[in-house]
C-alpha cells in the first residue's frame, strides 16, 4: 500500500482543485457582500428620505431641522463605514 506524497501527481491535482474553488468561494463571498452592502445603501438612503419628508410634513421649524441634521449626520457616517467595508472587500 502506498500513501500519498507531496510529490504525488494525484495530490497536487486535488490541492489545486480546493485552491481553485477555494478562490471562487471567496470571490462570491465578496460579491454577496459587495451586493450586500448596495441595498443597505439604497434602503438606509430611502429611509432617510422619508424621514426628511415627515419632518417637513411636520410644519414645525425645529422638528425639520432636527430631522435634516440627523439625516445628513447618519448618512455621512454611513458613507464613510460603508466606504471602509467596500476597500475591505476589493
Amino acid at each position: 500500500m502506498t500513501f500519498p506524497t507531496a510529490n504525488n501527481p494525484d495530490v497536487e491535482q486535488t490541492v489545486a482543485r480546493l485552491k481553485d474553488l477555494s478562490d471562487q468561494a471567496i470571490e462570491a463571498a465578496k460579491q454577496n457582500g459587495r451586493n450586500w452592502l448596495d441595498a443597505y445603501e439604497q434602503m438606509l438612503n430611502s429611509y432617510l428620505k422619508l424621514q426628511q419628508q415627515a419632518a417637513q410634513g411636520s410644519q414645525v421649524e425645529w422638528v425639520n431641522t432636527l430631522a435634516n441634521t440627523n439625516a445628513e449626520f447618519v448618512r455621512e457616517m454611513s458613507q464613510a463605514y460603508l466606504s471602509a467595508v467596500r476597500e475591505q472587500l476589493k
